[in-house]
């Protein structure tokens, strides 16, 4: 017969060797992250709160789901702040998986094709824009744009590696490996989203980083141009 004391020791022990066993994953997920996360010395609060209360010059709106009214708008407020053509949004958080890992789990279809090459989206951190706005929108937006996604209390960097030409065009998008690091905990997939409207998308529609290919980006260069466009523009906002 085993005693309440043996029990419950087992149990710890079975939790502790998960735990163990799981470490190895967490520290790997952290140090993909850190590759092109924004210097912690750039404050996410004050850089979310300032895109939230900067809401005059609305060029669009889309919808951020199948059903929902348009009523997620894209702003120009900083347009001309520096010269990086910078535009942003506040909205969800959808999972993309097209491109060479089209198949990622929870995805039941796909497309071979990023709008600018075949990227991978568990290797690279990538947003998406409507395809309309794109379009309407270029040369002020070119492709693999620099991004700066404030989520989750953190900035991550990203390219704007593909379009939304579903009908409706909907906004609030980002590759499997962006969506996951910015949201860890919550098991995102191709069929599982982050619903709530709390990530703020800043684009430097100008600013393209070196070393993008067909499948892969330099993540270097990315972080690099990152965390200089983000510091010019927080000088410029004071924060």
């Amino acid at each position: 017969m085993v005693s309440r004391f043996s029990f419950t020791f087992i149990t710890v022990l079975a939790i502790f060797s998960l735990v163990v066993r799981a470490s190895p994953l967490i520290e790997r997920a952290d140090s993909i992250a850190s590759t092109f996360a924004a210097d912690a010395s750039i404050n996410a609060v004050r850089l979310w709160n300032a895109v939230n209360n900067s809401r005059s010059m609305r060029l669009a709106s889309y919808p951020w789901s199948y059903g929902t009214p348009a009523d997620v708008n894209i702003y120009a407020d900083w347009l001309y702040i520096t010269n990086s053509s910078i535009l942003y949004f506040i909205a969800d958080m959808d999972v993309d998986c097209d491109g060479v890992d089209y198949m990622c789990p929870g995805n039941s279809g796909g497309d071979r094709d990023t709008s600018f090459g075949h990227l991978d989206a568990s290797k690279v951190p990538y947003y998406v824009i409507p395809a309309r706005f794109y379009s309407q929108y270029y040369p002020k937006v070119l492709p693999n744009a620099l991004g700066a996604i404030i989520c989750n209390g953190k900035i991550f960097y990203g390219i704007m590696g593909d379009t939304n030409g579903a009908n409706p065009q909907m906004i609030g998008e980002a590759s499997y490996l962006l969506a996951r690091t910015c949201f860890p905990q919550d098991n995102l997939n191709g069929n599982r989203g982050h619903e709530a409207r709390d990530v703020a998308y800043i684009i430097f529609g100008n600013q393209v980083p070196g070393g993008v290919q067909d499948q892969t980006i330099d993540i270097n260069a990315l972080k690099t141009l990152g965390d200089q466009q983000l510091r010019m523009l927080t000088r410029k906002l004071g924060i």
